[in-house]
């Protein structure tokens, strides 16, 4: 029970502080409009290429926009951890009776409470915008599984590589580093049927091509059970290994 009371309270001081720094918010979610908006113009004529049947581009890249807004949120989820290292507070929460594994769950899970909020603001525009969604609000909340389990196990991963690697640079040079070439290596701007041999075949190793598929075919084409599942499965085991190596990490760098 006390694991539960302390990780809601901490919930709510971390929402809190993500509330007091709006301009952060407003960024978090003016990129992935500007893709929803300009990328969907740029590349509106791949409409006619054979790999989309017809369906307009915005209609197939939302739902990669959908995913990229949770990937990109929770990639950068750490640099709160390495906040409050640096401000000492992460010292003084261990010396409080707190349970130590609420410290790293609520940061965790108030990531995900503030990105899945932004999902859902990026999916309202996309519906103004034209975007039709074939499984209606019962897809949203599926969608909604979906990502969640895809930023948990980034989120977590990300708190890990904060308390392993202590500083911001090399931070933000690994998280750099590593999130551009994930979301390229996957369907979320192109058909899986117009890509490269090698690429098709390395998407299939990558939990964001999962969460796309998944969440493509919730929006595009209803429930595909197959899809879902194997997505379902691959973001639980994702959500897990982030997990595992955030709490490892927390056991042996916190202190």
């Amino acid at each position: 029970m006390n694991l539960v009371a302390d990780t809601w309270f901490q919930i709510q001081r971390h929402i809190r502080t993500q509330f007091r720094m709006p301009v952060w918010i407003f960024v978090n979610l003016f990129q992935p409009i500007v893709w929803l908006v300009l990328f969907t113009q740029v590349f509106k004529s791949l409409s006619d290429m054979p790999g989309l049947g017809g369906t307009s581009y915005l209609q197939f890249f939302a739902p990669g926009v959908v995913v990229m807004t949770v990937m990109f949120g929770s990639a950068w989820a750490g640099m709160g951890m390495l906040h409050d290292i640096d401000m000492g507070i992460l010292s003084k929460m261990l010396a409080t009776p707190a349970t130590r594994g609420s410290i790293i769950m609520s940061r965790v899970i108030a990531s995900m409470v503030m990105l899945i909020v932004q999902a859902l603001i990026i999916f309202t525009i996309a519906v103004i915008m034209g975007v039709d969604l074939a499984t209606g609000v019962p897809g949203v909340l599926l969608t909604i599984l979906l990502v969640s389990m895809l930023g948990l196990g980034f989120a977590a991963f990300s708190n890990g590589l904060a308390l392993l690697l202590r500083r911001e640079e090399p931070l933000i040079g690994v998280i750099t580093f590593a999130t551009l070439p994930i979301m390229f290596l996957s369907s979320t701007m192109m058909p899986a049927d117009l890509l490269p041999g090698w690429l098709d075949t390395v998407r299939h190793f990558n939990p964001v091509d999962y969460a796309v598929v998944g969440v493509r075919g919730l929006v595009m084409d209803g429930y595909i059970w197959s899809d879902l599942w194997r997505s379902l499965v691959v973001l639980f085991g994702w959500a897990a290994l982030g997990t595992a190596f955030g709490t490892m990490m927390f056991r042996a760098k916190a202190e």
